[in-house]
């Protein structure tokens, strides 16, 4: 019953659709045999404006061209989405030929065709479109494809892409791809003149071969403008159509998505179009026609009776609260959902009130001299396995047995890491976990504290504040701070839910948190000054402009919250967070050895700004093996 209630609303829904597609072409033909009426008038007064000589004719070819152009829509959608996507020269991905963001998207697209108990679309990308957007296309589900744009894959980490995603799984599942198919099949009479024309003007900008151009290049560029001119009437009262339409459903098809998948996933999507420098537009020449299948406007921001709204709008339409205070010009301060809180429920997440953990004052100064172990220790880091398999005092494993335990021995290692073998006679740590610590190995001691944190249980928010501040009073007791200090209290916070909101931002608005990230990745090295400052620079003007390198000269000694920085380059686009740690990776580690406190920054640098750690960690072993060989 519910199928058959939901074949009838589609169907209406499609007719109604089909007769204000009809009215569009009974306006564009009144217009513009009305335009040629007008000229006709211009040299014989006696003929009206409205039927004149060559209305039949005019009438008759338009009709012809119109038929026939959905003629060959329904021709080229004769195996549903695939061969639109044929159209569109876009790429089939398949796992076995896949890169990395590729396979991340197959990934999520068979977890989401799980998860909905329906055939997992087909995916393609869209090579040479650097806008982040995405499309569906189909009738039947042997036949539904979802088209990528290669931005999308690029510079979407997983939360985000699994909101792209769910939006184009959401329009599956209610039948809107199927109807959105159609309607372009039937507003293709009204926009074939324009894609004749762009795809004619297209083919003056083609060279024949290198430095030389095609000599017709002007003539097709000329032909190419009338005919697009001549259709752009049809784009017109298409879009106005679509946008009197079509214009309401984006705010209803946000909704849904969010319910669906029961978290705020979409938005994090829209926050990275929005501080994206190519947004979602698509440069293509049925960019026009496919608008109303997209995710986001695949127009120009300029353009008028954009389908879809301004992301700004869906934004605010999806979580007020994100506006309320900051205004649209200050979005970039926006938080959206960190990655870890992708498969909680709704209700559980709108339960909560974000009240987000701030670092003691005053903030700390950035600690110029590493604290490490004596050179001979930290010159060979431990394979993984090896430092977890270590034999630890049998005091320390019977404090690892519970939370308080566990988290005593977390304050106990960041006391060593600060004082080492001089611990203040007021610190409030156990005596006996400090001398059996000391009588450890010191490149023991981050996995201890890593599999501590992973025993200090679910402890109420405020308990859990207090914990964290304690923490952090102690790697900055002597008013500065390191990078592993700083990246452990990152990790305590992510065991106890406190881990800060983060929001995408661009690179232009992160570089100042740039350099100083690069500044604190410089001071865990064990390498003297004069080289620390040379790498310094190589690694900054493969970031900065060369203006922007005079600015950051001198490694600045204002106060500084590492926490906040990390935090504000985690919501980075994608490819820019690799592209900065490879820099670092090439120009810290290419030609020397890493030591244990090194390969932890690193590990947990990784972690922090959303990749996987082993594979990294195996490299860095295998490099360490063989240069030391």
């Amino acid at each position: 019953m519910k199928d058959v209630s939901h074949y009838l609303i589609t169907n209406k829904n499609m007719m109604w659709s089909m007769s204000i597609c009809l009215l569009a072409i009974i306006l564009s033909i009144f217009i513009l045999n009305s335009l040629l009426g007008l000229i006709v008038h211009f040299f014989d007064p006696e003929q009206a404006v409205m039927w004149h000589v060559f209305s039949p004719y005019l009438i008759l070819l338009l009709l012809l061209v119109m038929g026939g152009s959905v003629a060959y829509e329904r021709y080229v959608f004769r195996s549903g989405g695939h061969t639109l996507a044929k159209q569109l020269k876009a790429r089939r991905l398949n796992l076995i030929e896949s890169t990395p963001e590729e396979s991340v998207a197959i990934h999520l697209n068979e977890h989401l065709a799980q998860k909905f108990m329906i055939n997992p679309p087909t995916l393609y990308v869209l090579p040479d479109e650097i806008g982040v957007n995405a499309l569906t296309a189909g009738f039947h589900p042997q036949d539904i494809v979802i088209v990528l744009t290669w931005g999308a894959l690029q510079n979407l980490d997983e939360l985000e892409l699994y909101g792209l995603l769910s939006h184009e799984f959401n329009q599956i599942l209610s039948g809107e791809t199927a109807e959105n198919t159609r309607l372009k099949i039937v507003y293709s009479s009204l926009t074939t003149f324009s894609q004749w024309g762009s795809k004619i003007a297209k083919l003056g900008f083609r060279k024949t071969t290198i430095n030389k151009r095609h000599q017709f290049e002007t003539t097709f560029v000329a032909i190419g403008g009338i005919i697009w001119l001549v259709g752009s009437l049809g784009v017109l009262v298409t879009r106005l159509i679509k946008y009197l339409t079509l214009g309401g459903r984006t705010f209803r098809n946000d909704f849904k998505t969010k319910r669906l998948i029961q978290n705020d996933a979409n938005i994090q999507t829209l926050l990275r179009i929005y501080v994206h420098h190519a947004g979602s537009q698509i440069h293509s020449e049925y960019s026009e026609s496919i608008a109303h299948m997209c995710f986001a406007n695949s127009l120009s921001p300029q353009s008028w009776m954009n389908i879809h709204p301004n992301i700004e709008e869906r934004i605010y339409e999806l979580n007020p609260a994100l506006l309320q205070d900051l205004q649209l010009e200050n979005l970039k301060k926006l938080r959206s959902q960190p990655f870890f809180s992708l498969f909680r429920s709704l209700e559980e997440i709108n339960g909560e009130v974000y009240n987000p953990w701030t670092s003691p004052q005053p903030l700390p100064l950035l600690r110029l001299s590493p604290i490490s172990f004596a050179i001979n220790d930290a010159i060979k880091p431990l394979k993984p396995e090896i430092r977890r398999g270590m034999k630890r005092p049998e005091l320390i494993q019977r404090a690892m047995l519970t939370a308080t335990g566990s988290r005593e021995v977390m304050v106990a290692i960041l006391m060593i890491r600060q004082y080492r073998e001089f611990i203040p006679k007021e610190a409030e740590v156990s005596r006996a976990i400090v001398d059996a610590l000391l009588n450890l190995d010191g490149r023991v001691h981050i996995q201890i504290f890593l599999e501590a944190c992973k025993n200090i249980g679910h402890i109420p928010a405020s308990i859990a504040r207090q914990f964290l501040t304690r923490l952090a009073k102690i790697i900055q007791e002597d008013g500065e701070i390191g990078l592993l200090d700083a990246l452990l209290l990152e990790k305590v916070k992510y065991e106890l839910n406190l881990m800060p909101l983060h929001m995408p931002v661009s690179l232009e608005d992160a570089k100042p948190q740039i350099v100083r990230l690069v500044d604190a990745l410089l001071h865990v090295q064990q390498i003297n000054s004069p080289n620390q400052l040379d790498v310094r620079y190589k690694i900054l003007q493969q970031v900065l402009t060369l203006d922007e390198l005079s600015l950051y000269e001198e490694i600045s000694d204002e106060p500084l919250d590492l926490a906040e920085i990390l935090n504000d380059i985690a919501g980075l686009l994608l490819r820019d967070r690799l592209s900065m740690l490879g820099i670092a990776e090439l120009c810290l580690w290419h030609d020397r050895i890493i030591t244990q406190d090194e390969l932890d920054v690193l590990e947990l640098l990784y972690w922090r700004l959303g990749f996987e750690t082993r594979e990294i960690i195996d490299q860095m072993q295998k490099k360490n093996s063989v240069m030391i060989i």
